[in-house]
């Protein structure tokens, strides 16, 4: 099974070029986001006593945007040999191909049942809701991001989840 540090050179290689919305590189999205979802599904598993693999919930945090916004496949990732496990919470990160309102997005990650990528999407929506990723005429979008984080933090809360 591929590493941490493979997954994120992954990431690197696939976004390069790319820019988030405050206008740094792409990858420093996915790795805050990363750090984030590895410190709840961390604390799932200590804390809450909850099975789930932190290193493999990083992998899938750092790869959130791949099937999305990039050439990569799913079925790349499992030539490259990702745990099914990752590769399915990315396939649920990732946006279908027929548009669908955000809040439609958000029941789908939650009815998955998927503690990783229910802890992923609240790490995403918590950088998203960052000033400096936010823009000036952005009010819509904090209010989306704020109501699905809640969301997503009562899912996960339901699911044993006690932490931020």
């Amino acid at each position: 099974m591929p590493t941490i540090f493979e997954a994120h050179s992954l990431a690197i290689t696939a976004h390069a070029g790319q820019i988030d919305k405050g206008g740094q590189p792409y990858i420093r999205h996915l790795e805050r986001v990363a750090n984030a979802a590895v410190a709840r599904a961390g604390h799932a598993r200590a804390v809450d006593r909850i099975a789930i693999d932190p290193m493999e919930v990083m992998q899938a945090a750092i790869l959130h945007d791949v099937l999305e916004d990039t050439p990569t496949t799913a079925e790349g990732l499992r030539a490259a040999g990702f745990a099914p496990s990752v590769i399915k919470a990315v396939a649920i990160l990732t946006k279908p191909a027929v548009r669908i309102p955000y809040s439609d997005r958000i029941t789908s990650v939650i009815e998955s049942g998927d503690l990783g990528a229910i802890l992923i999407k609240m790490s995403d929506n918590e950088d998203n809701l960052c000033p400096s990723r936010t823009l000036p005429d952005g009010a819509g979008l904090r209010e989306r991001y704020a109501t699905s984080f809640a969301r997503l933090k009562e899912a996960a809360a339901q699911m044993g989840y006690t932490g931020p």
